[in-house]
């Protein structure tokens, strides 16, 4: 579909070289918000997650500046988010840029309207500027009745923009060390909410530790309020807040069952609950929760180290913030810095190695590794020993096969480029992320299972914000899927997918082997209990069958379980629709002849997924697909017969969203349906098409300025691919 040219004009990045030469001058920043009068602009800018309003940033010459000058106004901290596509053609749109002097005459300029600005802008001068005047770039320009721009969503510290002056017949852009702001964003002063994170499984009378922490509407975690702990069946020993924000609980399980603990803050008015926790006399084995997708600093794309970018940083916070019994850093190497493992290796291994701690935590050495689809894509590799050499970027995908074998894991995900199974190895790739911080890829895991590969499923984050573990928030950032297709990315998560896995004890070696022998569940965040087996045989185990199999599952949920479906290879055996927190079901079920593999499916009503590992069945049984729906058969819904619970008020909304930063003729029979209570906050569903095809919106309706979320089909586990090759779907 062409665009219309009003909008959408071609996307470009800007060209700009800074030289290491000076020019002088000063840079200042405000961020005005309607209807607080402007503050005055500073070098040392201090802004609230999720605010809308104006970056108001302001230049001035020490030197007189002839006509035909360029300035530059340039991100040097990669990850400082100021607007995921910025414009200059649309004022009714977000992010719209403008520039004028100090009598308020508008200039000419070009803005970085590709996504992921770094170079924001470059600003002509038609005529001559003064010393000690002013020239004022605005990003989110409301003057002409646009929305503004919305500071991040995540927090940040000591994040940088300079100023840089390109005289006439020069290519590079001068600056100097008074023409740079520094940039903190800190979170809303308010409690919206508690997480509360407890351990899967304990034995009756052992010490358990559990770790809650205080979040604002954007998700950062706040210092606590004063919270009050309890649970049936538990003894609380100790409450204690840390220097992190985190409350450490130390707690007793006194009986077993399925036990929980609450929070209360009075004060706030708010309260929440723990995971369930399993609590038996002697647990044969526990379930322990991690990921391998959490990105540090890598010294390109997280360009800057400190105290919130550093190996460190990141596992602490998976240890003392969101309770994480194992973490891998997921931090890039890129095939154009093969020198960049070499900034952060050490640093890596010597925290790791200070905070490895068996049976208490366990941090593991790695990376992510990207190359072009056809030639393997984006896959993580995890190191078992913490002596690991570092990994070389330009390695092929062979040969990290080679060089992973007996020193690790590989497993492939779903990022900027898709690992795509055009590659396996079945000695190092146990395990397939196919849900992150981008959103669920059921149809990722089927294209590897398809081939008869043995993988586990698992979550991982992909997250570039320091918050390993974080339950997942709607991201400013917008790390959404439907990336090209759209002039603003959709929000991703910012985190959130975990892993579980089914091991004998927390150590290094007891976790490995969980890993190659695929006991492990994902899930979008949600700390639930996911039991499944074949035959007694456990989630990633292969068995031999001469007649009908008996499939069990039980789920106890963080919330009610809406919805369990049955896969059995491509297709949909069975559908459960219980409702309640607890869910066990049993089903003997005649395999087909040859391999198969049965998984399932469990979406809560609050929108939490989880997705057991596969367990394989070899038969020569004569078992029929026949009339079985495929795992991603099309919802049967009629628009006209969908019931409005509750979003229909939010519909105007959405549209005028829609109308203003979109092409409104993309969209079509947008019909509202029903209100998602979330852990990351409420979200209205909308189903509808999109450039003729199924689609399901996500409309968080609490922000300042709300955010959208798409998702292919009209379920959100991720029934197709929608960027790039399209992946056949089963009719």
């Amino acid at each position: 579909m062409e665009r219309s040219g009003k909008k959408f004009p071609d996307y470009h990045r800007l060209d700009i070289d800074l030289s290491a030469e000076v020019f002088p001058g000063t840079l200042a920043l405000a961020f005005d918000v309607d209807p607080s009068p402007a503050d005055p602009a500073t070098s040392h800018a201090k802004l609230v997650t999720g605010r809308r309003g104006t970056y108001r940033l302001e230049y001035v010459p020490s030197e007189g500046l002839p006509a035909g000058t360029r300035l530059a106004f340039v991100k040097l901290t990669n990850t400082l988010n100021v607007g995921w596509r910025l414009q200059d053609y649309l004022p009714t749109g977000l992010n719209y840029v403008t520039a004028e002097d100090g009598a308020g005459d508008r200039l000419p300029l070009e803005a970085w309207t590709e996504y992921k600005p770094k170079g924001l802008a470059i600003v002509s001068l038609p005529h001559g500027l003064k010393a000690n005047a002013s020239v004022t770039l605005r990003i989110g320009d409301k003057r002409q009745g646009g929305p503004g721009a919305v500071v991040q969503g995540a927090t940040m510290d000591n994040a940088r923009i300079v100023a840089g002056v390109a005289l006439p017949g020069e290519n590079e852009f001068r600056t100097a060390p008074e023409a740079m702001v520094t940039v903190a964003v800190h979170p809303v002063p308010c409690i919206h909410r508690y997480s509360v994170f407890a351990p899967s499984t304990a034995a009756v009378g052992d010490s358990i530790r559990v770790v809650a922490m205080a979040l604002d509407i954007n998700g950062n975690s706040l210092p606590a309020g004063d919270v009050r702990i309890s649970g049936r069946g538990i003894e609380v020993e100790s409450v204690a807040s840390t220097n992190l924000g985190s409350i450490q609980v130390v707690a007793r399980p006194m009986s077993a069952g399925i036990l929980a603990l609450e929070l209360t803050d009075s004060q706030n008015g708010l309260s929440a609950r723990s995971n369930p926790i399993q609590v038996a006399a002697a647990p044969h084995r526990s379930i322990y929760w991690g990921e391998f997708h959490s990105h540090a600093y890598d010294g390109l794309e997280i360009n800057e180290l400190n105290h919130t970018t550093s190996p460190e940083s990141l596992y602490r916070y998976g240890r003392d913030v969101t309770r994480l019994d194992f973490l891998a850093l997921g931090s890039h190497i890129f095939r154009q810095d093969p020198s960049g493992p070499g900034k952060w290796w050490e640093i890596a291994r010597a925290a790791a190695s200070a905070l490895h701690e068996e049976g208490s935590y366990i941090p593991f050495l790695g990376c992510e590794w990207r190359d072009a689809e056809s030639r393997g894509g984006d896959r993580n590799l995890v190191y078992r020993d913490l002596d690991a050499a570092p990994p070389d970027p330009t390695w092929t995908v062979e040969e990290i096969f080679s060089n992973m074998r007996g020193a690790g894991l590989v497993t492939p995900h779903v990022g900027g480029t898709v690992a795509m199974p055009h590659h396996h190895d079945s000695a190092t790739e146990p395990l397939c992320e196919m849900t992150s911080g981008h959103g669920n890829f059921e149809w990722f895991a089927q294209a590897y299972l398809a081939k008869g590969w043995k993988l586990g499923l698992i979550g991982g984050s992909d997250g570039h914000v320091g918050t390993p573990g974080h339950p997942r928030r709607p991201s400013t950032q917008g790390s959404g899927r439907f990336w090209h297709q759209l002039r603003f990315r959709d929000v991703g998560w910012s985190g959130g997918p975990l892993m579980a896995v089914v091991a004998d004890s927390l150590t290094r070696e007891s976790l490995c082997e969980a890993f190659h022998a695929r006991r492990t569940y994902a899930s979008t965040g949600a700390r639930a209990l996911l039991e499944f087996s074949v035959d007694g045989h456990a989630m990633g185990a292969s068995l031999e069958a001469r007649g009908p199999v008996a499939v069990a599952l039980r789920v106890v949920g963080t919330a009610a379980v809406q919805r369990g479906d049955l896969i059995r290879g491509d297709r949909r055996l069975k559908r459960w629709e219980p409702g309640t927190t607890v869910f066990q079901a049993e089903l003997d079920d005649l395999p087909t002849r040859g391999e198969t593999y049965y998984y399932i499916r469990v979406e809560q009503e609050d929108g939490e997924m989880l997705w057991s590992s596969p367990v394989w069945v070899k038969s020569d049984c004569d078992g029929s697909d026949d009339g079985l729906p495929a795992w991603n058969q099309p919802e049967a819904i009629d628009l006209l017969d969908v019931p409005d619970l509750g979003a229909g008020e939010h519909l105007s909304d959405l549209l005028r969203y829609l109308r203003t930063e979109e092409e409104e003729e993309d969209f079509d029979r947008i019909t509202p349906w029903r209100i998602v209570l979330s852990p990351m906050g409420p979200y209205a569903v909308f189903l509808g098409y999109f450039r003729g095809s199924r689609i399901r919106i996500h409309w968080f309706y609490d922000f300042e300025l709300p955010r959208i979320r798409l998702e292919p089909g009209w379920v959100q586990y991720g029934r197709e691919r929608v960027q790039g090759i399209q992946w056949p779907v089963a009719k």
